[in-house]
């Protein structure tokens, strides 16, 4: 399913549902453990497993 955002702009909640960070970027590659997104300065990897939510922009 996450390979279906591959190529895209998101917005990614890490952490619990009462408090999370997001990351926004571009969705580079996935993997079955990792997301590879590219932000306005940085290169993100994200662990799948701490994701709450993703939304495409």
């Amino acid at each position: 399913m996450l390979k279906e955002i591959q190529g895209k702009n998101v917005v990614v909640a890490l952490g619990t549902t009462d408090f999370s960070n997001v990351v926004k970027g571009e969705v580079l590659a996935v993997s079955d453990a990792w997301l590879k997104v590219q932000s306005k300065k940085t290169l993100e990897f994200i662990r799948v497993d701490s994701i709450v939510k993703i939304s495409v922009r």
